[in-house]
Parts: C-alpha cells; structure tokens; sequence
C-alpha cells in the first residue's frame, strides 16, 4: 500500500507491484525485523512516532470539524 501510493508520485514505483517496490517493500520490512532485533526500546520509539502520526491528523479532523460545524446548516430542514 505504501509503495502503491508512492508511486502516484514516482512513476517508478507503478501501482506498487513492480520489482522496484517490491525491494524497497522487502528493504523496509528487514529494516524493521533488524531493529526489533537491537532491542525493545527502540522499536518502543519507532512504535511510538507511528501511533504519533496516525493520532495527529485524526485530532486534527475532529477540530476541523468541531470548529466548521454550524448548528444553523445542520437543522435547516428538521
């Protein structure tokens, strides 16, 4: 999915299933296994900036949307 959604931006990276993605989807993958087998503290950090970027722009939406919501627009036809 990563290299797929790349790809809308480098071409070489096609719809994710070329052999440039696939390596760099493997690279990624034994980047991750190496450092879970240096320790828990840092795939503790790793772990932690990944909830970190997934949590913010899902605060973000909700204050978007709490800030653009208009009660008046809402009931127009209740």
């Amino acid at each position: 999915l990563l290299f797929s959604t790349l790809g809308f931006y480098f071409p070489v990276f096609g719809q994710g299933n070329t052999p440039v993605a696939i390596a760099c989807a493997s690279v990624l993958l034994w980047a991750v296994h190496f450092l879970v087998l240096r320790g828990i503290k840092e795939a503790a950090f790793i772990n932690l900036v990944t909830t970190v970027a997934k949590v913010v722009p899902l605060v973000l939406f909700a204050l978007i949307c709490l800030f653009a919501f208009k009660l008046e627009v809402f009931t127009a036809d209740i």
